[in-house]
């Protein structure tokens, strides 16, 4: 058994000794075994490119990947009055020359490099293990570049295992290019395709989940660089994955404990029960408020949680929320028609529901209004609603009201036959979640003044919706910090590579195509009506549409989904010119405010902690690469360029 640990030259890469996850003769639970071992099997080779496995995909998925990128789209917010805050990168103040989004990958290239050294090396490995040995390092070293040119643009490309007295193979160039940048990341990934199995153990990557990647890949390259040639590749890899592998009929199962090996997973990350808890992962403990019925009884809730397990059921510090805007996205079946709706547009909607002037709501309070036992004010709408405004955007978009004798409440005729994808995406006011009754209008045991702030943010929400998708729905004894949970994160699946191939379709200017793939998960997951589109302005809206309910809040896609969105420009965004700014990240995202009874509904920009004043401005295509690393280069005398903007 031995360590080596040696420090090659200016960038301080670190050689470890190859780890395995467990003794060959199980002697020990964890070790470090010389080289000879390690490579001396298939099954030893695989331990560990396993361990490098979880190092990589975290980089697209796991704790916090999910919700704080969705925070930064219009899908969600992240927003804590009790020391939190908000997101910074939203705003762009949290972003400097000295920010580090993954400049410096030195350490996980050369596990990477190990990998496809050590197998083409080996005397051991059959012809077919090699092969499938070395696809596996190329898809790990293709992934870890694709996330450094999708963030930073360039990268130092290295593919080498540097041994000591080659320190000098540490100064190679940086790519001079984002064209150069995404050859090496397609190379890479295409390269693996052929030699990755078809089936695989859960947690590790077959052929199609290579497929999904590199169509993912594909479609940002095109993006960034205009090179048609990607677009070809993004349809042949995404519609050989279509052609071969299913889409679940359980959507919300593929995101927590009940349905963790469904087929529809090409590529996992899993935790164990007795390794893992809530609070060490965001989309556990970020997204789980803390209420008590002792805020209840003081905010005068009609319902009481049950807390079936003698504490809290809900004792999570919720920071991260989805927004208004997001809802708006799942549609609603047309109880006449059939057809499928945004809410407010439905037959149901409008016989029952008057929409009045939401400029006509200017005075706090004036919609509903009352008094917590301790005094306290709960008003419809907040002082805050009126502080801290974007002027550029409506402070209102909506304001309704029940008719006169309607016998439904505003809550059951916005929430109801929705796309079925809402209801195990986003607790909401009326729903059932880890058996409690959820209410979020004014006053409700899950209400953004429930607690002692008036407009939400003490791990409680601030838009009146939870997140659900990626958290767990029956955490035993329930959801508290040290609670043990059964955990995964979906690397990539079938669903991805419909919304890729309708993506590559749509540049391709093929509608029919192009809507036939985003059917597939809006029929089957979403369990509504095909679209009709049949031109490319409706296509386009229905695309983005289905992509941001589809992959919410889901390893971070619809952000970088944005990116590509405004790199091409026209119809994906607003109209604007190709490489233009980003409307829906320079605008302010919405809330939603429900009166006591149910009658009323005010639908307005949150604002809290300065929210509303999210900028997205075109340097940030790119982030800045870490100006420190390029100080570094400089004093070696190496490139040393920073990002446009930066």
């Amino acid at each position: 058994m031995k360590k080596n640990i040696i420090k090659i030259g200016l960038f301080g890469i670190l050689a470890l000794g190859a780890t395995s996850c467990q003794d060959t003769l199980d002697t020990h639970p964890t070790a470090t075994f010389d080289e000879a071992t390690v490579w001396g099997s298939k099954a030893t080779a695989d331990a560990f490119i396993n361990a490098v496995y979880e190092s990589v995909v975290t980089l697209y998925t796991g704790n916090g990947q999910c919700v704080q990128w969705e925070s930064r789209t219009p899908n969600g917010a992240k927003c804590s009055q009790v020391g939190e805050g908000i997101d910074g990168l939203a705003l762009e103040s949290g972003l400097s020359r000295s920010s580090d989004l993954g400049t410096n990958r030195y350490a996980l290239l050369r596990r990477c490099n190990l990998i496809i050294k050590k197998a083409q090396e080996s005397t051991s490995l059959t012809a077919g293990e090699k092969a499938e040995v070395i696809a596996k390092g190329r898809l790990l070293r293709g992934l870890v570049f694709f996330d450094q040119a999708r963030k930073i643009g360039r990268f130092v490309p290295m593919c080498d295992v540097i041994a000591p007295g080659e320190e000098e193979k540490a100064t190679i160039p940086m790519t001079k290019t984002v064209e150069e940048s995404y050859k090496y990341v397609i190379e890479d990934l295409e390269a693996a395709i052929p030699a990755m199995p078809t089936t695989a153990q859960p947690g590790e990557p077959t052929k199609y989940a290579a497929e999904v990647i590199l169509s993912r890949a594909c479609l940002t390259a095109y993006a960034y660089t205009n090179n048609a040639s990607y677009i070809d590749k993004a349809i042949t890899y995404a519609k050989d994955v279509t052609e071969n592998c299913s889409l679940s009929d359980n959507y919300g199962g593929l995101f927590n404990e009940t349905d963790d090996n469904n087929a529809e997973i090409l590529w996992g990350y899993y935790r164990l029960k007795a390794n893992t808890i809530i609070g060490s992962y965001e989309e556990l403990i970020r997204t789980y408020p803390n209420l008590s019925n002792e805020d209840c009884k003081n905010s005068k809730s009609p319902t009481y949680f049950k807390n079936a397990s003698g504490g809290k059921t809900l004792e999570g510090w919720a920071i991260y929320f989805p927004t208004q805007d997001l809802v708006d996205q799942y549609l609603v079946t047309d109880e006449e028609t059939g057809k499928a709706l945004p809410w407010y547009e439905t037959s149901q909607y409008k016989k029952n529901v008057e929409s009045l002037d939401p400029n006509s709501v200017t005075v706090k309070g004036q919609i509903d209004s009352y008094e917590q036992e301790n005094g306290n004010a709960r008003r419809m709408p907040t002082p805050q609603d009126f502080d801290q405004l974007n002027s550029a955007y409506p402070t209102n978009l909506r304001y309704d009201k029940l008719k006169a004798g309607s016998t439904r409440n505003l809550s059951e005729l916005m929430y109801s036959n929705r796309d079925a994808r809402f209801a195990t995406s986003i607790a909401y006011d009326g729903t059932t979640w880890i058996g409690e009754t959820i209410e979020t209008n004014l006053g409700g045991n899950a209400s953004m003044g429930v607690r002692d702030k008036e407009d939400g943010g003490w791990y409680n929400t601030v838009t009146g919706y939870y997140w659900r998708k990626s958290n767990i729905e029956n955490p035993e004894p329930r959801a508290y910090f040290n609670c043990n949970v059964q955990l995964h994160y979906n690397v990539c699946r079938t669903g991805e590579a419909y919304m890729n191939l309708a993506e590559a379709y749509l540049l391709k200017h093929d509608v029919t195509k192009a809507v036939e793939a985003l059917n597939a998960t809006r029929v089957k997951h979403g369990k509504i009506a095909a679209s009709t589109a049949t031109t490319e302005e409706e296509a386009w809206a229905d695309y983005i549409r289905e992509r941001r309910v589809e992959m919410a809040n889901e390893n971070g896609d619809i952000y970088f989904s944005y990116l590509r969105w405004g790199k091409y420009g026209g119809y994906a965004n607003h109209g604007r010119e190709a490489g233009d700014i980003i409307y829906d990240l320079d605008r302010p995202v919405y809330k939603i405010e429900i009166s006591r009874d149910r009658s009323q509904l005010l639908i307005n920009q949150l604002t809290l902690l300065n929210s509303a004043n999210r900028t997205f401005t075109t340097k940030r295509y790119l982030f800045p690469i870490a100006q420190g690393f390029l100080d570094t280069r400089e004093s070696y005398g190496l490139d040393h360029d920073q990002n446009e903007g930066w």
